[in-house]
Formats: structure tokens, sequence, C-alpha cells
């Protein structure tokens, strides 16, 4: 397996807005998709990182995540602890599970995360 990692920030409006379907179903454009798996079906651009194990994708989300924590929301970084938030990650990733997260940032603005099990 193959661990495929998605990054994508940009206007909440886009992410979560009305025209979210059309903004993000349309699979030619770099915004987050409206189903987890296609990602995959994204402009290659959009892919940060392709991890071999599912722990090398958890250190990536662990990094992006921690990246951006001061601009979420309080309950958002800290709502689910860190070892269950990446833990839960890792067992996931182990099983084949694909990984989409989604956090509003201040200044309205939004982090997609998406790690696909690929292979």
């Amino acid at each position: 397996m193959a661990f495929h990692c998605y990054l994508w920030l940009g206007d909440t409006a886009t992410a979560q807005g009305p025209k979210r379907d059309q903004l993000c179903g349309d699979l030619s454009m770099a915004t987050p998709p409206v189903l987890t798996r296609d990602w995959l079906r994204k402009p290659q651009s959009m892919v940060q990182q392709k991890a071999a194990t599912p722990e090398a994708a958890v250190s990536w989300l662990e990094k992006v995540f921690d990246q951006h924590a001061a601009k979420m929301a309080h309950s958002q970084a800290t709502g689910i602890s860190r070892d269950d938030r990446f833990g839960q990650a890792l067992a996931d990733l182990k099983s084949g599970t694909d990984l989409s997260w989604g956090f509003p940032l201040v200044g309205s603005k939004y982090l997609a995360l998406a790690v696909i099990v690929v292979g």
C-alpha cells in the first residue's frame, strides 16, 4: 500500500458554502472534492507527499496539523486529544481506511487534509 497525502487551504465559502458541490465537484479544479476517494482524481499538483507507510502518512498529518493548529478554534485543536486523533488516524490507515479532515480557520479560511490509501 501507498498513501497519498493531500492539503488544500482556501476560502471557507469554497469548502462549505452553497456553491461547494459546483466548485468542489469539478474534478479538474484544485479544490477539495465532494467524495473522499475523488482526491485521487484531482490534479496531481494537490498531492503533497506520497508516503510508503501509514506511520509516515501520520507524521505528515501531524506536521501539517501543528502548522495550522494556532489558526483553528481552540475546540478543534484540542477537543480531541493528540493521542486519540493521531492514534485513530494510524489505526484507520493501517486498516486501509482513507482519511479526510476539514478545519475552518480564522480569517474565513479552511484547511482540508486527506490521506488516501492506494493499492
